[in-house]
This record gives C-alpha cells, sequence and structure tokens, in this order.
C-alpha cells in the first residue's frame, strides 16, 4: 500500500543518511521526522491515511524541507504492507547506492492505547494492543534489518516509562510496552555482532492525544462507571485528560533521537524528560506494598 516514492535522486542525495519513522500523523513521529529532515536526513515517514500523507507534504513544504521527507502509508499490522514498505525503500536506497541499499536508522515510534480494568477489558482490544506496540514493531524491523546491517544502523523503539512500571487501567498498554522493552533488549545483544544499536525512549506523559483517542474509543466503560470500577474510572478520565494538555513537550523526544543518531555508543535507554527516572528509580527501590500504596493514594482508590 505503501505510495509516495517516485522520480531520480539528485547529486548530493547519495551523501545523505536515510530513517524510517512509523507513525508519523503526529505527535513523536512527526516531530522526529520534521527534526531530521531539517538536519538533512531523508525521512521516509509512515502514516496510515492518505490526508495525513498530504498534510505532512504541505507542512515539509513550508518548512522548506520537502526533498527530505517523503510521506509513505503503511499500517504495520498488515504483514503485506509492510513488506511492499520495504520494497519501496529498498528501491529507493539503491538508486542513491553505489553499492548495497543502507538504511542508517529506524525508528520505531507507531502505537495506540487501550485503557480498561483488566477484568472489563476485551481480549480482541488485549490483542490489538500487543500486535500495534509490540508485534508489529519486530515484523517492521525485521523488514528493514538487511539495509540496517549494511549500514551498521540504529534501531530506535518509542517504549514508554509505562514499559518499566504497571498501573491500574493502564495494564494492556504496560503489558505492550513491557513486551517491547523485552524485545529491544533481546535484539540489542543478538545484533551487537553486526554493529547495529538498539536504543530505548522511555518518555513519561505528554500532550500527544493518545489517551484522548483511547477515551474515545472506549464508550461503552460508561455502562460502568456507576459500578463497583467507577471511581477508577473517573479517576483515570482525568488524568488522561491532563496529559493530553501538560507534561512535556513532544519536541524532546525528537531532540533525544537526534542526539541518539549523533552518538557512536548511545546508551540502551532514555527516559525524557530527566525528571521522569524519580518514577523508575522509585518504582525499582520501593517494595511492592509500598508502591501500591502510593498508586492508591495517588489514584484515591
Amino acid at each position: 500500500m505503501s505510495s509516495g516514492i517516485i522520480g531520480g535522486t539528485s547529486p548530493s542525495a547519495s551523501r545523505r543518511k536515510h530513517i524510517v519513522i512509523t507513525g508519523c500523523s503526529s505527535g513523536f513521529g512527526r516531530d522526529s521526522a520534521f527534526e531530521l529532515a531539517r538536519r538533512g536526513w531523508h525521512v521516509f515517514a509512515t502514516v496510515r491515511k492518505t490526508c495525513d500523507q498530504e498534510n505532512l507534504n504541505a507542512e515539509a513544504a513550508r518548512l522548506g524541507c520537502a526533498s527530505n521527507l517523503t510521506p509513505l502509508l503503511c499500517d504495520i499490522t498488515d504483514e503485506e504492507q509492510v513488506t511492499a514498505l520495504a520494497h519501496d525503500v529498498e528501491a529507493y536506497l539503491r538508486r542513491e547506492s553505489d553499492g548495497s541499499p543502507c538504511l542508517h536508522a529506524l525508528l520505531n515510534n507507531a502505537g495506540t492505547a487501550y485503557g480498561a480494568p483488566l477484568e472489563l477489558l476485551p481480549i480482541a482490544d488485549l490483542r490489538s494492543q500487543l500486535e500495534v506496540n509490540a508485534i508489529a514493531h519486530l515484523a517492521v524491523t525485521q523488514a528493514f534489518l538487511p539495509y540496517l546491517k549494511n549500514a551498521r544502523g540504529t534501531i530506535i523503539n518509542i517504549s514508554s516509562v509505562a514499559g518499566r512500571f504497571s498501573s491500574p487501567i493502564t495494564g494492556a498498554y504496560s503489558a505492550s510496552k513491557y513486551a517491547l522493552e523485552a524485545l529491544s533488549d533481546a535484539l540489542r545483544f543478538e545484533l551487537s555482532p553486526f554493529h547495529v544499536r538498539v536504543v530505548l525512549i522511555e518518555p513519561a506523559s505528554s500532550p500527544t492525544n493518545i489517551w484522548n483517542t483511547s477515551i474515545e474509543r472506549s464508550h461503552w466503560l460508561d455502562k460502568h462507571k456507576g459500578g463497583s470500577y467507577g471511581k477508577l474510572l473517573a479517576t483515570f478520565e482525568k488524568l488522561a485528560t491532563r496529559s493530553s494538555h501538560k507534561g512535556f513537550p513532544p519536541r524532546l523526544v525528537a531532540e533525544t533521537v537526534v542526539r541518539i543518531l549523533a552518538s557512536e555508543k548511545p546508551r540502551a535507554r532514555y527516559v525524557v524528560p530527566r525528571s521522569a527516572t524519580l518514577l523508575t528509580t522509585a518504582r525499582r527501590l520501593l517494595p511492592d506494598r509500598a508502591w501500591d500504596a502510593v498508586l492508591h493514594r495517588v489514584l484515591n482508590y
């Protein structure tokens, strides 16, 4: 389904570095795509909708980096579309390369969130959560690994601080991020002989609308708001709405991506913002009972 790669290459194109970024319609992916394009990278930016593809093209033209941005249509949960995406990117890379096609980086950013008490969560939603946030990332990684190996490139996976600890209502989301962390740790070791770096970015709350989307798709929970989970659901909705307006600016993730790609020896994990390391450190040091007590107090549950 991917589309958008046309024409030849400019004389200076062969000196560019290339990156594939998934989930570029908004948030971290969009900000990272434009930041890297402005810095001279050639960005293959995936989205699922034609309107988002057109929006990226228009914004790139406005920013003066249209020649460095190639928006492509791809649903990363569709194996055929991922295969087509890899084929199109390979064809482009071969036109720019004097030898083997080289992809210098892959940013696995596409993601979604399902919020519900696990007793009520439809199993189909859990499967979708794991598919989008973990399984599809591995599928995309597998598709592009030959070209990443050629370039001794870098894989960056967008996880979350929720990949370090789980909370009520977000159990499915945390499970998907725990899975992504495990896959990343294994890949980092397995790919080290090929000099391919694997890095995790673990953002805290940021106004990216991911939880607003979760609330919008969870109206079926309204009938439970008068039940035993009502208080917890109300608290979660307030926190999710607040996170869509507050939290750190998404550009901090884009800046972290730039820093990772500029480093010869990046760390395995980057918590964004740095202040959020207080959360991950607290979870690591506190006994489970103490951590549960903190959650009960914060959530008033």
